[in-house]
């Protein structure tokens, strides 16, 4: 799939061709394209056209003959499991076309296999340092199965709640996701203006929530629309830059992998456009300590989470 897609402002040609991949890939039947906003434009005609005379001329050739030679030279993580390949993983966030080519075969791998997963998750019960690093939030609660910042990854299993809203937001850093169950509306925004156009915001500190938005941003809410709106299910796989704004209105026991780079600004911003309300969200290191224990895990919560991801047959 091409990462040009995954990046708010992707054409509706773009995310036709993306589909097409897909479709091709066996990941959606052919009738998810004609759902898309593009899919009656000439030009979408013709790749659909080209795509039919190529898979036309494919099946009526012989294979290829295999030549003399020495076999062809592996891909980096043939030969070893896709544990010992996120071990000795390092991922440059700076090439971002790369980097999310790279995380997005970690999670495709990982999400096809169950034994690998099933491993991270238990192994999360006798490491402190990854369950101190498991938050339940309103929306989602998530658990944390790999940690190596320092090497640009760090791999999380999301789980979605019962509730499910429309909140605007961004990242404080670019990841890449898998839907392994569920599903959700996926929308990516554009935002007309700059929201950390001035750097680091110290007041901003002080609004968290929605029951205490930052007063000053209001006029922002106005100048965000929506762009691209489709379906995620179970097999979709994208990456997201740190700069993006989207929304996931998610259904009931989604589950997602998602693996993450290292912080690439001081905070991250929530918006509710019902309520015209825009908080912000800050690294833990950064928060009061009353907001961090509010949204700790524990291992009961963490234990309980396991039995449900059982259930749903992800592990």
């Amino acid at each position: 799939m091409s990462p040009t897609r995954d990046v708010v402002g992707a054409s509706d040609l773009d995310v036709f061709a993306d589909t097409l991949a897909d479709v091709i890939a066996g990941q959606y039947p052919a009738d998810e394209l004609n759902r898309l906003p593009g899919a009656t434009s000439p030009a979408a005609l013709r790749i659909r056209e080209a795509y039919a005379e190529s898979l036309a001329a494919r099946l009526t050739q012989d294979p290829p003959a295999r030549h003399g030679g020495p076999p062809p030279e592996p891909l980096p993580h043939q030969g070893e499991s896709v544990l010992d390949h996120l071990g000795q993983l390092t991922v440059d966030w700076n090439d971002f076309e790369a980097a999310g080519e790279t995380t997005r075969d970690v999670v495709q791998r990982l999400a096809d296999d169950k034994e690998s997963l099933r491993k991270l998750v238990y192994d999360v019960e006798h490491k402190p340092e990854l369950l101190a690093m498991c938050e339940r939030h309103q929306l989602l609660d998530y658990i944390v199965l790999y940690d190596a910042l320092d090497r640009g990854i760090r791999l999380r299993l999301h789980i979605s709640t019962d509730d499910h809203f429309d909140r605007p937001h961004d990242h404080r850093f670019s990841f890449s996701s898998r839907i392994l169950t569920g599903g959700y509306t996926h929308t990516w925004y554009h935002m007309d203006g700059d929201l950390y156009g001035d750097g680091p915001d110290p007041e901003a500190r002080q609004y968290l929530s929605r029951h205490h938005p930052d007063p000053r941003a209001h006029d922002h809410l106005d100048k965000l629309t929506p762009h691209i709106v489709r379906w995620e299910a179970p097999g979709s796989c994208y990456t997201l830059h740190h700069s993006a704004i989207h929304t996931t209105f998610t259904t009931p026991d989604t589950v997602s992998l998602f693996l993450r780079g290292p912080v690439e600004k001081d905070r991250s911003v929530i918006m509710d456009k019902q309520e015209g309300a825009l908080w912000w969200r800050f690294g833990r290191q950064d928060e009061p300590e009353e907001r961090r224990r509010e949204k700790s895990m524990g291992l009961d919560a963490y234990r309980q989470i396991r039995d449900r991801l059982e259930k749903l047959g992800v592990i």
